[in-house]
């Protein structure tokens, strides 16, 4: 089997009817652009899509959790690159991490991380994973990330300081 791509990218325009008078990204609409970039992410680099996955299954993903840092803005008709990542996966919660930047990867717009709980849909509640779906989990989290050790803020500051010595690549 080839190696996984552990942090896929991909790049989102900046539409017009999801900014301010000032041009600048609603905050509301980060998440929406950040959240649609993994589903697409899941999909291209893992062939796994979450909507079948749920219709197959009857178990899919809720938001338990949000945190998000706006650190510059991103504006109107600007293209942004997205870059997805697995930090934590255990028996029925994952957390996956989402960092916008510009284009060439000088400036981070915002981080995320978004906790998700497994679900059992008709039930609304938790259910542990199943074993092929936890195998593929830990095959894309990332390694030497120990989740217990971290706290957002602290990540935020990680990735801007590695951000300022050595930007974002950009993806054939």
């Amino acid at each position: 089997m080839s190696k996984l791509e552990l942090e896929p990218q991909s790049t989102a325009w900046i539409d017009f009817q999801d900014c301010d008078p000032f041009g600048h990204l609603n905050n509301t609409k980060y998440l929406n652009y950040l959240m649609q970039a993994r589903t697409q992410h899941l999909k291209a680099a893992y062939g796994f899509d979450i909507y079948e996955h749920t219709q197959k299954t009857g178990n899919g993903w809720v938001v338990a959790t949000t945190q998000i840092a706006y650190l510059t803005p991103a504006k109107y008709n600007e293209t942004v690159r997205i870059q997805t990542r697995l930090l934590h996966a255990d028996s029925f919660r994952l957390v996956p991490e989402a960092v916008m930047t510009s284009l060439d990867g000088s400036r981070i717009n915002a981080i995320a991380w978004v906790e998700f709980v497994y679900v059992n849909i008709a039930r609304g509640r938790p259910v542990k994973y199943e074993k092929e779906l936890m195998e593929f989990l830990q095959s894309i989290r990332m390694p030497g990330f120990e989740w217990s050790t971290q706290n957002f803020a602290a990540r935020v500051r990680e990735l801007q300081k590695s951000q300022r010595t050595q930007p974002l690549a950009k993806t054939a």
